[in-house]
């Protein structure tokens, strides 16, 4: 059968196997047909520039991107150490967003290149059909510059119904009043705002149609500005908040028609029976409610007589009968820790900590099966047990991402996590140093279980043994290696490029001690994309990093990209291939 002949349900099947480079490289303009179809695939797929290499970006963006740009509907672009500069190159090859005149959702993954954000926010406006816009930021430190600028953008951005960004508000420096007029906005997530209550109710009393909210709260002592508002069109709220029960208390009234409710607060409790006076008078429209909290108890009362009481306060008919939400107690059983963590139940958040020696008490009957199972989890950080002879968690842990684990670790870990199949990056921190033959015991065993690890973060001591060049995973392709005290001097560089996990790593960040060493592993990394480095020996050069990126320049291939990421961190990136 000749291939131009299959019809054109299987050839955009099969198109599905091919990256968008080598799709361009193949079949576009080859004839009409194909043209054609490619103009369709480009409208059903997102063109994602996240994770790509620089060879495939600037082969897609000096020559194909603005012929395809009026069929593009999706867009997603990358700052992050895998891609750093992105947005600048994505600029400096004559590009421009305003061109793709049909794009529908817009996507900046740890956006990081400050000096092209007046042209980004000029450029969203020209956007026309633009509905969707996120934005995540690389550096979280508080940039008036950034964050006030964006958040009046979208004010102008007349067809946007959802909303990302990674904003911040800075309470006790910023002056401006955090405001946006949108008639279109259903959508919005703030998750590191971190404004207070009051701001908040001035925020969104101009989106008449905002539907879901994610925000964090960082709440201030004074009295709240909300009298008589509703905001009738608000259905899922999705807060972290950090303050003061009484303000919560009496904000959440304002939203009648409310059916979704999730809630990380601290450090105060809420028990049962003011969350069931408050659902059952002022949110009957509720109908899924999940929380955390964690809270310290007093020295002077008794942690299980506390715990009980806690407990005992979400055991009324309206929790067991009514709704089944049931909630859990999380505690460490020593006189040191008087800290409590209470949640609903099963668990609905992404990240948990897990320290070995905890207890868990339940309002939930023995049959009910979510509180040994956390699937919502992705993010654990299991850290040292100061004990052994613990009784073993009775819990499951089966959709681990990514790991923060001390080691050696106890035999509660395996218990505890009865899967690292989906387990995609890993950050070790030893904590017993003379005991390095189990450290690396358990490390080789954390990655014989993970078979898609793909990312290692190793902390401090690894830099003063040999233990990383001998990891065999064909997996693994990132390499942090940035801990404190780590730097690796020209022999350790040699031997970190020759070994196994060095030959196949695409993405490494680490320290060194001369900048010859960064040339080394350039050329040396035969996989290498992409370069993170921090370089101690910056005495010998005239202004030290400034200087260095043009020393750089001078000994690395002009197809490098090379360019510090802040004037904080003033860590030297390089985009290579």
């Amino acid at each position: 059968m000749i291939f131009e002949s299959l019809p054109n349900e299987l050839l955009l099947e099969f198109v599905e196997y091919f990256s968008l480079a080598d799709l361009l490289r193949s079949f576009y303009r080859l004839n009409n047909r194909f043209t054609d179809l490619i103009h369709i695939y480009v409208r059903t797929h997102t063109i994602n520039f996240q994770s790509i290499s620089k060879s495939d970006f600037d082969f897609i963006s000096q020559r194909y991107l603005s012929s395809i740009a009026d069929h593009v509907h999706s867009l997603r672009f990358s700052d992050d150490d895998d891609t750093p500069q992105e947005v600048h190159l994505f600029f400096s090859h004559g590009l421009s967003l305003h061109q793709f005149s049909y794009l529908k959702f817009l996507s900046i993954h740890r956006f990081n290149s400050f000096d092209y954000l007046k042209t980004i926010l000029e450029q969203l406006v020209k956007l026309p059909e633009l509905n969707h816009l996120k934005i995540t930021r690389y550096d979280v430190t508080y940039n008036a510059k950034y964050d006030i600028d964006m958040i009046k953008t979208i004010e102008h951005l007349p067809k946007v119904t959802s909303c990302y960004l990674d904003v911040f508000y800075d309470n006790e420096n910023s002056y401006e009043v955090l405001s946006i007029i949108s008639s279109s906005l259903s959508c919005l997530s703030f998750p590191k705002l971190n404004c207070d209550i009051n701001q908040l109710i001035h925020l969104i009393k101009q989106l008449p149609n905002l539907s879901s909210l994610t925000i964090s709260i960082v709440d201030q002592p004074t009295d709240l500005q909300i009298s008589s508002i509703e905001f009738e069109s608000m259905r899922k709220l999705n807060l972290i908040f950090y303050g003061y029960a009484d303000n919560l208390m009496k904000f959440l009234p304002a939203m009648p028609n409310l059916e979704e409710f999730k809630v990380d607060f601290h450090p105060f409790f809420i028990d049962g029976c003011q969350w069931e006076k408050l659902i059952e008078n002022r949110l009957k429209k509720l109908v899924r409610f999940q929380f955390k909290t964690a809270f310290m108890v007093s020295r002077e009362k008794s942690k299980h007589e506390e715990i009980d009481r806690a407990l005992n306060s979400f055991r009324s008919e309206f929790w067991i009968d009514k709704y089944q939400w049931f909630v859990q107690c999380h505690w460490i059983p020593n006189d040191f820790s008087r800290t409590m963590l209470i949640y609903t139940l099963p668990y609905a958040f992404e990240s948990f900590f897990f320290s070995g020696n905890v207890r868990m008490k339940s309002t939930a009957p023995p049959e009910y099966v979510h509180h040994r199972t956390f699937h919502s989890i992705e993010n654990l950080y299991y850290g040292r047990n100061l004990y052994e002879n613990l009784p073993l968690p009775d819990f499951r842990l089966e959709n681990i991402r990514h790991l923060d684990i001390t080691i050696p670790y106890d035999q509660s870990f395996d218990s505890l996590v009865s899967s690292l199949d989906r387990l995609d990056s890993l950050k070790v921190d030893p904590y017993d140093c003379m005991n390095m033959d189990k450290v690396h015991a358990n490390l080789h065993i954390l990655c014989q279980r993970s078979s898609q690890l793909r990312s290692l973060k190793l902390s401090t001591w690894f830099n003063q043994h040999d233990f990383l060049f001998k990891i065999v995973h064909p997996k693994i392709r990132q390499l942090y290696l940035l801990g404190s005290n780590i730097v690796y001097n020209a022999d350790k560089c040699d031997k970190l490029a020759s070994s196994s996990i060095g030959q196949q790593c695409e993405v490494l960040c680490i320290r060194v001690e001369h900048r010859t060493d960064i040339v080394k592993l350039v050329n040396n990394m035969s996989k290498l994309r992409a370069l993170v480095v921090k370089c101690i020996d910056t005495s010998s050069l005239e202004n030290g990093d400034g200087n260095l990126v043009e020393w750089l320049r001078e000994h690395l291939p002009d197809v490098c990209s090379i360019s510090r990421t802040s004037e904080a961190h003033k860590d030297i990136r390089l985009w290579i291939r």
